[in-house]
């Protein structure tokens, strides 16, 4: 389940932290190479910020990745793609984590060149990049997993939806990335995370008293 823009900004069109937020808030999209297209379940790797999906080798190149579809006004990310063996790496478990087993498949890391949505173009520098919150990560959705139902219930808080069998499966700055039933929901902190010790706080305070707390 994907979540809508929420972002109307005063000149007409997104800043740059309003394209790194709706990047985020997608794991599934149409990649297009000229005229051909395919769904593309893809991942953000915290490492470096380039996205990673299963597709044929043959694909490989400069292409773009529509999120959610390749709509009139749809996330364009321009990507020059290559392929890669992930059997060793993190970002398999990574998309094991949101997509489920991919086997059978040719796997691309797509570097963002730039993102345009709603008219801007913006560099892909400024609108992805490493997850400061990498190494703490794991940390945090094992705290967030320790109670599903406390889990469920911050979601609904946070979203109006409390999904079935909840399981967080990615944190960054700006939000969450939790696993159900319908698919992978987006949950954004009631404010951006400045540091891992700041992530740790908010989390406990979701989890132990509500937003209240952690704003």
């Amino acid at each position: 389940m994907e979540q809508p823009s929420e972002y109307i900004p005063e000149d007409g069109g997104p800043d740059a932290r309003a394209v790194c937020q709706q990047i985020r808030r997608f794991t599934r999209g149409v990649f297009r190479v000229d005229d051909e297209t395919w769904p593309a379940l893809f991942v953000v790797d915290g490492r470096d910020g380039s996205v990673v999906f299963p597709c044929d080798a043959e694909n490989a190149g400069s292409g773009v990745l529509y999120a959610p579809d390749d709509g009139f006004d749809e996330l364009a990310i321009l990507v020059e793609t290559e392929v890669f063996t992930p059997r060793f790496d993190e970002v398999k478990d990574r998309h094991q984590a949101y997509h489920g087993r991919a086997d059978g498949r040719d796997w691309l890391r797509g570097i963002v060149d730039s993102v345009k949505w709603k008219g801007r173009v913006f560099p892909g520098a400024e609108v992805v990049g490493p997850n400061p919150l990498r190494s703490v990560e794991p940390g945090l959705c094992m705290t967030l997993n320790s109670d599903r139902d406390r889990l469920a219930e911050v979601t609904r808080l946070l979203t109006g939806f409390k999904p079935e069998s909840a399981v967080c499966v990615g944190v960054d700055p700006l939000g969450m990335d939790v696993r159900a039933r319908a698919g992978v929901i987006r949950v954004e902190w009631p404010r951006e995370i400045e540091s891992p010790e700041q992530a740790h706080a908010v989390v406990g305070a979701l989890l132990a008293d509500g937003i209240g707390q952690a704003d």
